[in-house]
């Protein structure tokens, strides 16, 4: 009985220690869960603070999200886009945009999200590549 009981002490010190319990690495999201997330980024008519916790940048990063959804929504008929090929890669999720405009065919951008404050948010470089590349508009992160 002794041995028992110092087998289950010895267990529950390595739990509660830190040694013994493996932490899960973050999951990937998939493209179609991606895909929402900027569409909620992009969504001018949503609160501020919700898009703001999808970004990296935060508060910050909003007026080039603004930017971003004003000129997407001028075309909207004219272009289409998803998020597609997500990949785990370490503390970030590397994938493509790919934008699809009829008679100019679809052209891809690489972008990433980051593992930040336990929630996967648009980096600001991932911003600045849809502003720029996608939008044509200016970055302001």
């Amino acid at each position: 009985m002794r041995a028992a009981v110092a087998a289950l002490s010895m267990l529950a010190v390595g739990v509660m220690g830190g040694t013994g319990a493996a932490w899960a690495a973050p999951v990937a999201p998939s493209a179609q869960e991606l895909t929402a997330e900027l569409q909620q980024v992009l969504n001018t008519g949503a609160p501020a603070a919700v898009r703001a916790a999808k970004l990296a940048g935060g508060d910050a990063a909003v007026p080039t999200a603004d930017n971003i959804a004003n000129r997407l929504n001028a075309y909207s008929g004219m272009v289409n886009w998803q998020v597609q090929n997500p990949v785990l890669n370490g503390e970030q999720v590397d994938a493509q945009i790919a934008v699809t405009i009829p008679l100019f065919g679809t052209k891809t951008h690489n972008i990433y999200w980051i593992n930040q404050d336990g929630a996967w948010k648009l980096s600001n470089p991932s911003a600045c590549v849809i502003a720029r590349d996608v939008a044509g508009v200016d970055c302001t992160v």
